[in-house]
């Protein structure tokens, strides 16, 4: 990924924003929830018929959905400005989506650095065979480039957005 830049964080921003729109709970009908519910089914099935293996993304975002309002009450603080009106808590999706994010920050780097540090391959005709960790200097190679790519991504995105303050 190039470097974050305004244009990069504006264009997530707007696929999240426009996500958050359509999940208004107010404007789901049961038409809604029979053809997610159809559509999850199929979905399962197609992936057990591959294989039934790996993360299915729309299960991790539910499970998601619900742990992170109560991480959100752990970690993060009840905010209440009286004279706006305006108060923040748990049950926030602002709350809700930082604390995702906090999880998926998390786990990308704590993943990735552990790959580079294991060596992380799937190739067992390489001279490690199948032993764990494998320590391939190849795939520790590898996964540093990724890694290094992750977290200057966070970076760029942080220095971006303090850049901003100053406009």
């Amino acid at each position: 990924m190039d470097k974050m830049n305004q244009d990069t964080i504006l264009h997530f921003y707007r696929i999240l924003e426009n996500s958050l729109l359509e999940s208004d709970i107010s404007k789901i009908n049961e038409e809604d929830i029979d053809a997610w519910s159809q559509s999850f089914k199929k979905v399962v099935r197609e992936s057990k018929e591959k294989s039934g293996k790996g993360v299915f993304v729309p299960f991790l975002m539910w499970r998601l959905g619900e742990i992170s309002p109560v991480e959100a009450s752990k970690y993060l603080v009840n905010r209440k400005q009286d004279e706006c009106r305006v108060s923040y808590d748990h049950n926030n999706v602002e709350y809700i989506i930082w604390v995702m994010a906090l999880m998926f920050m998390s786990w990308s780097v704590t993943n990735l650095k552990r790959k580079t540090q294991n060596g992380h391959c799937q190739n067992i005709d390489h001279p490690h065979g199948d032993t764990n960790p494998r320590l391939c200097q190849e795939g520790t190679k590898f996964h540093q480039v990724l890694y290094n790519e992750c977290v200057k991504t966070f970076k760029d995105l942080l220095i971006d957005s303090n850049s901003e303050k100053d406009h």
